[in-house]
């Protein structure tokens, strides 16, 4: 009470002779805070404390925010050791469960998928640059099983897929060649990754390559896609303070929200002026994604739901934020990890060469290439780009294993803490692609020991044309070169909105085909 007494003083000393203010501001501070200090433990409608999960002890305020760091999955990971796979916690005023083990992420996908199907609505650059009209951060509704069935169906259908198969395979050969004229330098190997990536993404979406769709709109010079993309990226990774302390959100301490805005009023333009133009092309054909989705408006009309603008927008929008780094950030894990473990790339190169021959590789060759498919999902185990997955929230409480769970909970599945279970994995910290060659995990959402696109409801919809490219650029890469890393290999991670390499993986390589092949 004395260093209280003390405090409030030096606050007033500081704004002189202002006292009135000080001590508005001090009962407001109070007014605030102590209720959050105070607060209660849940109860449930029995009036009675609720069986939470084991948690932390927490601190006023921020409850247990100080216990996370720069690698919050890690951190996660750690304190699973010591709280079990099932965790509660608070991060400021938000309760949080955290399912660290594949059974408690079974319980959160599947058996309690209805339960946890929803987006938290409240988050800040979601709000602000999506709308929520998007499909990832859109609740349950008409509108987002609409969006979900015109994905399913039509945008992202096996028939979608090989439509634009020639894209897929003219953009993977020019990176190839691209390598190629690189040989005696130092190829920086996420260049390379993410301008493939980004090709085909655009090309898919929109009908053009990146360079084409980069060229600044006419009605803002600072509207450029390549540059909202990166700065969409940024703020999705970005800790806002304000969505866990809402009393704070008003002041925009980051300056999140102020940035969000900005970024929504460019995004609004260039893709406004992308659909305005397709509309004067009056096109008879659905060639692109974009095709798809103003067809697929017209028809909303029939059933009552409005696709309106802002819903295209908003997904084409996420569907570059989402295809391009989750893609070429799996495939640098899966290159890296190879490269520094020889035996295992020996391996693949061999059963590229008995299979492939000398040729490049094809997307019809993935099937019967099991130790490549092996090697990258044991790269997913390892180093999954969504450590986190996306938040999910609970609608109404529920109960698992025994605990009880309150409505409007978030709820995190660590699936870099699933991959180095060592219930479920065998010296887990080892890359060991042999693990899933007899093996039926697969990569869909079935098997809840890796998750790499989630599972149930909100699993991704764009998931066979994200393991195609994989697939495919991994196998072509390894296919077509051998690869030296200067020095010691880095396996530092960033966390972001996906888990990357620090240092991008940059390496020398060598021809290994014919070279009319590459030709």
């Amino acid at each position: 009470m004395e260093l209280l007494s003390i405090s409030s003083l030096s606050w007033a000393s500081m704004l002189g002779d202002h006292w009135v203010l000080a001590t508005v501001l001090l009962a407001v501070i109070a007014c605030l805070v102590l209720p959050i200090v105070l607060q209660p433990s849940p109860k449930g409608a029995d009036g009675k404390p609720l069986r939470l999960p084991p948690s932390p002890r927490a601190l006023p305020i921020i409850g247990h925010m100080h216990l996370l760091d720069s690698s919050p999955h890690a951190a996660l990971y750690r304190l699973s050791k010591v709280y079990g796979p099932l965790m509660f916690l608070k991060l400021g005023a938000v309760p949080v469960v955290v399912a660290s083990s594949a059974e408690m992420a079974r319980q959160i996908l599947q058996v309690h998928d209805q339960t946890f199907c929803s987006r938290p609505q409240y988050f800040t650059v979601p709000a602000l640059i999506f709308k929520y009209t998007d499909i990832l951060f859109s609740s349950p509704g008409p509108y987002w099983k609409l969006m979900r069935e015109i994905c399913v169906t039509d945008l992202f259908s096996n028939k979608r897929l090989e439509y634009f198969r020639p894209v897929r395979v003219e953009e993977v050969h020019g990176m190839v060649r691209s390598v190629l004229s690189q040989v005696g330098s130092l190829v920086n190997v996420r260049d390379e990754l993410h301008s493939a990536s980004s090709n085909i993404i655009a090309r898919i979406t929109l009908g053009k390559r990146m360079p084409e769709l980069s060229v600044s709109s006419r009605a803002d010079p600072s509207c450029n896609i390549v540059q909202i993309i990166r700065e969409v990226a940024h703020l999705l990774g970005a800790f806002n303070v304000g969505d866990y302390l809402p009393w704070l959100r008003w002041m925009d301490l980051q300056g999140l929200a102020k940035h969000s805005k900005d970024v929504h009023r460019k995004a609004t333009i260039v893709f406004q002026e992308v659909i305005d133009n397709r509309r004067k092309d009056n096109r008879t054909k659905d060639e692109t994604l974009l095709d798809l989705l103003l067809t697929a408006a017209l028809d909303s009309k029939k059933k009552d739901l409005q696709i309106s603008d802002e819903t295209i927008r908003a997904v084409l929008l996420e569907i570059f934020a989402a295809g391009i780094d989750t893609g070429s950030v799996t495939i640098e894990w899966a290159l890296m990890c190879l490269i520094i473990n020889p035996n295992e790339m020996k391996k693949v190169q061999e059963e590229l060469d008995r299979v492939v021959g000398h040729r490049l590789v094809e997307e019809a060759d993935i099937p019967n290439l099991p130790y490549l498919q092996a090697a990258t999902k044991e790269a997913m185990r390892l180093h999954p780009v969504g450590p986190l997955l996306m938040p999910h929230m609970s609608s109404r409480p529920c109960n698992i294993n025994g605990h009880e769970i309150p409505a409007n909970t978030i709820a995190f599945v660590n699936t870099w803490a699933i991959g180095r279970d060592p219930a479920l994995w065998k010296d887990p910290q080892e890359y060991r692609p042999e693990r899933f060659v007899d093996s039926n995990i697969d990569v869909r959402g079935h098997h809840f020991e890796l998750l790499p696109f989630s599972s149930g409801r909100r699993g991704c919809p764009a998931w066979r044309l994200g393991l195609l490219n994989v697939y495919s650029i991994l196998g072509n890469l390894v296919h077509g070169f051998n690869w030296t890393i200067p020095g010691e290999p880095d396996l530092t991670e960033e966390t972001s909105i996906v888990l990357a390499l620090k240092h991008p993986l940059k390496a020398y390589v060598s021809p290994r085909l014919p070279e009319h092949v590459y030709a």
